[in-house]
């Protein structure tokens, strides 16, 4: 193989919180000895914009759109995904609706009691999944905003949208709240101790745009990432479980499962005997010649490596 680069969300989150086992990920830890810096932290939805040739901070909302097989060929995309967000000591703290379970027929309930409030304002709902819904407003926003990757499960803090048009923007998201608050379907979740979708995150707006064809063959589970390799003519498929079972291929953009936030150390040991010990041993026989290693989350970053790299005894 030419070219592997392998994306692992969640990873890099994990390994700086605190634990009560002893963490070896000594594969891990030899590449990102030997390999050469490329960036420093980034969010999944920025990596994966960067390993299409997509625009930065790009339009993902058009991207999965097409997916979900909306008709997005024009105008404005933004992603206004049903999420819940709790109230603690530190904050706001974003669950989204995949974590909680939202239902089809939940998501379509009350995404048809906002549609009207979003027609009243100059905007188009969709709600083709319950994990995605888009807003489609008349005219383009200029909007700054965090993709929901970088804030599920975690606190919100300040990222929030930003920009001209974010107090029409979150006008609209504090109305829906209100009319979400007492729907029929959270008070039914909320009875069964579900936690009920309180409010909406907009991320990931913009326009049509095509994303490059850099790699032979994508193979991720992650919507995101699938829509980028059908927009560009990219074949794809599903992540396999190790690196063993990549097929062979002249260059492959490879994205694991997130790795969750309460795994194990057992785990993280599986993960790296079954990604990053055999990529070193590929390197190093040169099975595959150049790898990028991108660990997405805070203290995340990427790292390129060659042949020789696998080579540097003196470090790692």
């Amino acid at each position: 193989m030419r070219e592997l680069h392998l994306i692992v969300p969640g990873l890099a989150p994990w390994r700086v919180s605190p634990h009560g086992e002893r963490v070896s990920l000594p594969g891990l830890g030899r590449l990102l000895a030997r390999g050469v810096e490329m960036g420093g932290e980034t969010n999944l939805a920025d990596a994966l914009c960067s390993a299409f040739d997509f625009p930065p901070h790009g339009p993902l909302a058009f991207a999965t759109a097409v997916h979900d097989g909306l008709n997005a060929d024009s105008g404005y995309w933004l992603r206004a995904d049903p999420v819940h967000l709790q109230v603690g000591m530190r904050g706001l703290t974003l669950l989204d609706a995949e974590r909680v379970g939202l239902s089809q027929a939940e998501s379509e309930a009350l995404a048809a009691s906002l549609m009207p409030l979003f027609e009243e304002a100059g905007w188009r709902l969709f709600a083709p999944t319950p994990a995605r819904w888009y807003g489609h407003p008349a005219q383009a926003l200029e909007l700054r905003t965090t993709p929901l990757d970088q804030v599920a499960t975690r606190h919100v803090h300040s990222a929030l949208p930003a920009g001209p048009d974010a107090a029409l923007a979150m006008r609209l998201v504090n109305d829906a709240q209100i009319l979400l608050h007492d729907h029929p379907v959270n008070q039914a979740r909320e009875r069964q101790g579900l936690a009920a979708i309180n409010s909406l995150w907009l991320w990931g707006g913009g326009e049509k745009a095509k994303p490059g064809r850099r790699f032979d063959l994508v193979q991720a589970g992650q919507v995101e990432a699938q829509a980028l390799a059908r927009l560009s003519g990219s074949p794809h498929a599903y992540c396999p479980t190790d690196l063993h079972d990549l097929p062979h291929a002249a260059s492959a953009l490879l994205l694991t499962p997130e790795f969750p936030p309460h795994a194990t150390a057992a785990e993280a040991a599986h993960l790296d005997a079954a990604w990053f010990t055999p990529l070193l041993k590929h390197l190093r026989h040169g099975r595959i010649r150049r790898a990028v290693l991108t660990l997405c989350g805070p203290e995340g970053g990427s790292v390129r490596l060659g042949m020789g790299d696998a080579w540097k005894l003196w470090v790692g």
